[in-house]
């Protein structure tokens, strides 16, 4: 197992975890383990171990353990340092800090880059998104996110595909692009051409030449000099090479949802096969959130269900 090496580069940690009410910690992490190489595993009491496939948010008390092939860095929320912790070690977690039992692990400064802001909020809020669905039948359900942000390299809308049948026209800036019937659970369309500016766009849903539904939504498309903003941010977190997970979370922020959403997709499906795993507690609700607010319910009732069933 081996994360992509990580370039030092520096940020105010994304630690804002969530996971259902019933299991819900008393505290935020304090931690995020990256860049991690060979056998690791970590415990909550040092002496129950599980292993650990990707990165994985830390909490006061846990343990980190490091194999003879094994080596990491974690990146701290309160303070503006990471620790790489060799091989052959075992530490315990504190609060901004970290206490070596066994081994070593070395720190090195480095200069904040703020990735998101109003974490306390979201850390505060998330949790809602694991709850499961009792709203109307979804099967049916036909929705658009209430705005979307799109670059010229992120030009994507999506929307769900309740059913295989349906077909679709797009209206945006006087122009009609017709969508046909696609066997894939999302819709996507990426815009040709665009003017910077804010815009409304209509999805109207179609089965056997009848309309069924209508809906209206917004779009902000971002000038030159807003992409490349936001393009140097996203050259800086891959530099991380964290799997996929900041990347996403920073897309989040930035009202790129689409581009967050696959970012998170790659991370969950692609990180481990066990389903346990796939489903973490701390993080993936964080997907579950892209899923609601791009409107897919039907794909997010399927995620509470699931994620729910392996608490």
């Amino acid at each position: 197992m081996k994360f992509f090496n990580i370039q030092w580069i520096v940020l105010v940690l994304i630690i804002s975890f969530v996971q259902s009410p019933t299991n819900a910690r008393p505290n935020p992490p304090v931690a995020l383990l990256v860049n991690g190489n060979g056998t690791l595993s970590f415990s909550h009491d040092g002496t129950k171990w599980e292993p650990i496939n990707r990165n994985k948010f830390l909490f006061k008390g846990d343990y980190i353990r490091t194999g003879h092939d094994g080596n990491c860095k974690l990146i701290f929320q309160e303070f503006d340092y990471t620790k790489y912790i060799e091989k052959n070690s075992q530490a315990l977690v504190e609060e901004g800090n970290l206490k070596v039992l066994v081994g070593n692990a070395t720190q090195s400064k480095n200069k904040i880059f703020s990735l998101l802001g109003n974490l306390k909020r979201k850390f505060a809020t998330i949790q809602r998104y694991t709850s499961v669905l009792r709203s109307k039948s979804v099967a049916t359900h036909f929705e658009l996110p209430k705005k979307l942000v799109l670059t010229k390299d992120y030009p994507e809308l999506a929307w769900e595909n309740n059913k295989y049948s349906y077909q679709y026209r797009l209206i945006f800036q006087d122009q009609t692009y017709l969508i046909p019937q696609s066997k894939e659970s999302i819709i996507r369309f990426a815009l040709p051409s665009y003017t910077p500016g804010t815009y409304k766009y209509t999805v109207c849903v179609f089965e056997k030449g009848k309309e069924l539904f209508r809906k209206t939504a917004t779009i902000e498309c971002l000038n030159e000099e807003q992409s490349q903003a936001i393009r140097e941010k996203e050259k800086s977190i891959r530099e991380i090479s964290d799997q996929g997970f900041l990347l996403g979370h920073f897309f989040d922020e930035q009202g790129l949802k689409v581009a967050a959403l696959d970012q998170y997709i790659h991370f969950f499906k692609n990180g481990s096969d066990n389903k346990n795993a796939l489903y973490d507690k701390d993080t993936y609700p964080f997907l579950i959130k892209v899923y609601n607010e791009l409107g897919m319910k039907k794909i997010e009732s399927k995620e509470v269900a699931a994620y729910n069933q392996t608490r």
